[in-house]
This record gives structure tokens, C-alpha cells and sequence, in this order.
């Protein structure tokens, strides 16, 4: 009988224990979950930035191109004179 007492104290500490541990553990959870969703919002933002960073430099190297090539036609067109 004393074993038995034992065992149950043993199994309800065990489970009080557990259920304590998952309060927090879900609290916890929670506060992860909304750091998680503030970094993903703002990789989402650098994201963006870089894709419009990426596009003004492709201007910006075609803009280049076409003056370069536009030079090079007016050397060549000097050279022939």
C-alpha cells in the first residue's frame, strides 16, 4: 500500500511537473513565433529592397551601355573624316 502511495505521489508530481513545463513551453512558443514572424516580414522587406536596388542597377549598366556604344560610333565616325 505504501508502494502504491509512492508511485501515485510520483505520477502526479510527474504530471503536475509536465503540465507546468508545457504552460511555459507553450508561452514561449508564442514569444518564437512572433520574433519568427517580425524577422520573416523583415527579410521580406530587404528582399524587396534588393530586388529594386537590382533593377535601378540593370538601368543604370544599360544606360552605360548605350553612351558607350554611342561613343564608340561617334570615334569611329571622326576616324573616317
Amino acid at each position: 500500500m505504501r508502494n502504491s502511495l509512492k508511485t501515485t505521489a510520483a505520477a502526479f508530481m510527474l504530471v503536475a511537473l509536465t503540465g507546468v513545463t508545457g504552460c511555459a513551453t507553450t508561452r514561449d512558443l508564442d514569444t518564437l513565433k512572433a520574433q519568427v514572424e517580425s524577422a520573416q516580414a523583415t527579410a521580406n522587406k530587404a528582399a524587396a529592397d534588393a530586388a529594386a536596388a537590382l533593377a535601378k542597377a540593370n538601368a543604370a549598366q544599360a544606360c552605360c551601355d548605350a553612351n558607350s556604344e554611342k561613343m564608340d560610333r561617334m570615334f569611329k565616325q571622326s576616324m573616317n573624316k
